[in-house]
């Protein structure tokens, strides 16, 4: 089909990223890689800071005034990434819903339903502001639902994710309850596994391993090869929007070994910080879903003001001559 010029000439999702830090200047880098967004500012409270710098020089417009930045109508924001902490979020909640800006929200603040784009992109779609979960969350939810999918007898999970000590931030070390409380709610909700183990574990300084989430399933060995053909499945549906995830599986007696392992793209954080690296993809993902569907919404509606048998002239449909 050939693409019109109102297809041609449409305009990408206009977003904004608060939050200039390594995730911030990251998704930063993600989104203007994207043909469904364009950013449209870029906040956070230090124009000297690394991230800031970096978006400077790449021509996109900043601002040091925090969320106050949004509190105006200079910019055209359709959608905001919140890459800043959970109390910070709590606030800024506030301003856009006011805007009428859709709000993802990559703190632990939850202050909206939590989204696995494997599992659940479309809640985008009809909610204002939806929650990114956790590192490990995004690694580990998807396995078990697949896992508990081919396995309805799954009863248990452990997960252990290994991390190098600089792609953690303090905020997750001082909230660390929350990020178990929360990986684990998100399993409970998708897979419908109730006994669930968490472990995040921080490397020692230097030695910079790639990040790795392993989980450790019960079943019965009748059931091993369903599990593992649900696995390469949901492994092509992982890779769609994490390139650098590859999944490893054991088999033992009554055990099935699953790791996950994460090499991020490297934009602006280190490959090794496949943490930081699959949470940004995954709210990449989310935030392209919801360009598409407005991209869709514009089509259907110019396509029906412009069909080439009919024509609307002053509220009513004619038949083309």
């Amino acid at each position: 089909m050939v693409e019109s010029s109102y297809e041609k000439g449409r305009q990408k999702l206009r977003v904004g990223i608060i939050g200039t830090g390594k995730i911030g200047t990251d998704l930063l880098m993600k989104v203007l890689r994207s043909e469904q967004m364009d950013c449209e500012l870029f906040v956070g409270r230090n124009l000297q800071s690394p991230g800031m710098q970096k978006a400077q020089q790449l021509g996109v417009r900043v601002s040091d005034l925090g969320i106050k930045a949004f509190e105006d109508d200079s910019h055209q924001c359709e959608l905001v990434f919140d890459a800043t902490g959970a109390e910070h979020h709590r606030e800024h909640a506030k301003v856009f819903a006011k805007k009428g800006i859709k709000a993802i929200d990559l703190t632990p603040a939850k202050m909206g339903p939590l989204c696995i784009p494997a599992l659940n992109e479309q809640v985008i779609l009809k909610e204002s502001n939806v929650n990114m979960v956790t590192c490990g969350g995004q690694a580990s939810v998807p396995v078990c639902e697949a896992v508990k999918k081919a396995v309805p007898s799954l009863k248990s999970v452990s997960v252990h994710t290994l991390v190098s000590d600089d792609s953690i931030g303090q905020a997750t070390l001082d909230n660390i309850d929350d990020y178990y409380a929360t990986t684990s709610k998100a399993i409970n909700q998708f897979a419908g596994v109730d006994n669930v183990c968490i472990d995040l574990e921080v490397d020692e300084p230097g030695r910079q391993p790639t990040m790795c989430t392993t989980l450790n399933f019960s079943i019965d060995e009748s059931e091993h090869m369903t599990a593992l053909e649900a696995l390469e499945v949901r492994e092509k549906e992982l890779k769609r929007y994490v390139p650098g995830l590859s999944i490893e599986t054991k088999l033992g007696g009554q055990h099935l070994l699953v790791k996950v392992t994460v090499s991020g793209m490297g934009d602006w954080i280190p490959a090794h910080a496949g943490n930081l690296d699959i949470i940004n993809c995954a709210a990449i993902a989310v935030a392209e879903r919801y360009a598409l569907s407005l991209s869709e919404q514009k089509t259907s509606l110019f396509n029906k003001l412009f069909d080439p048998f009919t024509r609307i002239v002053g509220g009513r449909q004619l038949a083309n001559a």
